[in-house]
């Protein structure tokens, strides 16, 4: 029993769903929930592979898959741009994190008070993490 590759319009409406569910979820910030659309995206591609596969490099038969497939590469930019509006701002909340975080593990110098003339000649590490924090 050999297992039939979807139309390559099938194939692609399901490819265009499932980047549309990824950037849906990208776009509200449901992180956790990328992972599942992630896995159907990983899916969806693979049939439209096999799709593609099976006509063997002839170009599209008619409108309808012309437009399908437009209408796939549109989805598609759009999905990039969300992803990757997502990736550098999650980068950037990493960088501020990990600034954050080097900057309470640093307690720094500090000389102790008083005027120039009466200051010890050396600095102190300074000991105290405000616990507030």
């Amino acid at each position: 029993m050999t297992v039939r590759a979807p139309s390559l319009v099938q194939a692609a409406r399901r490819m265009a769903e499932s980047l549309q569910k990824e950037t849906a979820l990208a776009s509200i910030g449901a992180l956790g929930d990328l992972t599942d659309a992630a896995e159907a995206k990983k899916l969806a591609l693979l049939q439209f592979s096999e799709a593609c596969a099976a006509r063997r490099r002839t170009p599209p038969a008619n409108e309808a898959e012309r437009a399908e497939l437009r209408r796939l590469l549109a989805i598609a930019d759009e999905n990039a741009l969300i992803l990757e509006a997502v990736s550098s701002t999650l980068q950037d909340l990493a960088r501020k994190i990990r600034t954050a975080a080097a900057t309470l593990a640093d307690p720094g110098l500090y000389a102790p008070p008083g005027p120039p003339a009466k200051r010890f000649n050396r600095h102190v590490m300074a000991a105290r993490v405000n616990a507030q924090v």
